[in-house]
């Protein structure tokens, strides 16, 4: 009867997770669009409002290296709760003092920078709870589930978030982020009370915070698995830069020949592939759980092969197509590769690890954004989706690299 009781107790933290998480992305949909437009429209400036992103890419970094200094002094479940409700305090403060803040860019980015660097503290806390919350024959039916709600959310929150700011304004708008942020806060705050209750407490382990800072790269290259797996997400990574808006924005000027609407479609399009994906990757999960290397290997092929059909295409509808079966292939690569990651190692270790894959990854993003859009300036907006193609399929290959290793 006690394992029965803690089983439903996991299931019920595992929701209460799940709608915090939910709830954590959509607000994050709504903030970033609303403080990006006021931005732009107090500025007037394109380089000004771009700050936005470059202030949380580069509090990402930061948080990445710090946060390993946080976790070896609290809690991880409460730490989880605190940073998210001080994130929801600050913007509340920006809400509060909206007229004031907004009409001074200077205050407001140095809003959007405190509440990056509290992201970058949280979000290897969000990723690494699905592994402490469901047992491992679950995790993938976890990931696809968690997976499927956060596209979900995002979708809506791109599709309507706009209509909402010009029928009831910005500050009107930000209030309902303000909202979801609180409402995660009280999720979080329930799973940290049974997480608590129902789990025994983490050894302590002594360090000094050099070995603390440290024990997420000494993760990332000593263990195989990891090792490949962080290799095949910055690979990955690199290509997902040909995705930013300026050069779908030129794909769809220049190969489609279609106006900035189009633009707006191939988005919904994707977001409904990876919608879909989500759905099947959770309705297959038994399949991929017991082979989780080749449906990685697989997802990463086909992703691969619909991106360079992408690529070379030029009919409008084709590419909608593709775009929507691009998200299957993603998902399900996704799902596996983040079980395998999330399996290869201690549930304890993982904030650590995903700290320090958040600092590689960060870095590679930004470089590769700065070299997607000179290749597409000199090679051409074409050519960009067929290296990013190719640097899908290097990702896959190594998919059978650690196929050799397991067996």
């Amino acid at each position: 009867m006690s394992d029965i009781r803690i089983e439903s107790g996991r299931h019920r933290s595992f929701y209460s997770f799940a709608v915090a998480e939910t709830c954590i992305s959509l607000a994050d949909v709504v903030y970033i669009m609303v403080v990006t437009i006021e931005i732009y429209r107090q500025s007037g400036s394109a380089f000004i409002a771009s700050l936005f992103p470059f202030l949380k890419a580069l509090a990402g970094i930061a948080a990445g290296l710090t946060a390993p200094l946080l976790l070896r002094k609290f809690r991880s479940s409460g730490l989880l709760v605190v940073l998210q409700a001080v994130k929801a305090l600050l913007l509340t403060a920006v809400v509060f003092g909206f007229p004031f803040i907004a009409s001074r860019t200077y205050i407001l980015l140095l809003f959007v920078l405190l509440i990056a660097l509290l992201e970058g503290w949280g979000n290897p806390l969000l990723a690494s709870f699905p592994p402490k919350l469901v047992g491992p024959s679950e995790l993938v039916r976890a990931n696809s589930l968690l997976s499927m709600v956060s596209q979900t959310a995002q979708f809506v929150g791109y599709t309507l978030t706009g209509s909402i700011i010009l029928a009831l304004g910005p500050r009107p708008t930000l209030s309902v982020s303000v909202g979801l942020w609180w409402l995660s806060v009280l999720c979080l705050a329930d799973l940290a009370r049974r997480f608590k209750r129902e789990e025994q407490p983490e050894p302590i382990v002594r360090q000094t915070k050099w070995e603390a800072v440290r024990e997420g790269w000494r993760l990332l290259w000593r263990n195989r698995t990891l090792r490949i797996v962080t290799l095949m997400d910055v690979l990955e990574g690199m290509a997902g830069t040909i995705w930013v808006g300026a050069v779908s924005l030129v794909y769809v000027q220049e190969a489609l020949h279609r106006g900035e609407e189009w633009w707006g479609y191939i988005n919904a399009s994707y977001f409904v592939g990876t919608i879909t994906g989500g759905l099947l990757a959770w309705l297959l999960a038994r399949m991929i759980q017991g082979h989780l290397i080749m449906c990685m290997a697989a997802g990463s092929f086909l992703f691969s092969l619909f991106t360079l059909l992408y690529g070379l295409n030029g009919t409008p509808w084709l590419a909608l197509l593709l775009c929507v079966a691009m998200g299957p292939a993603y998902q399900i690569r996704d799902v596996a590769q983040q079980t395998a990651l999330q399996t290869s190692m201690q549930a304890s270790a993982l904030p650590n690890v995903y700290a320090s894959r958040s600092i590689l990854l960060s870095t590679v993003t930004g470089v590769s954004m700065a070299l997607v859009g000179l290749a597409s300036d000199t090679l051409g907006v074409r050519m960009v989706y067929v290296l990013g193609a190719a640097v899908i399929a290097l990702s896959a290959l190594l998919s059978f690299v650690l196929l050799r290793f397991q067996k």
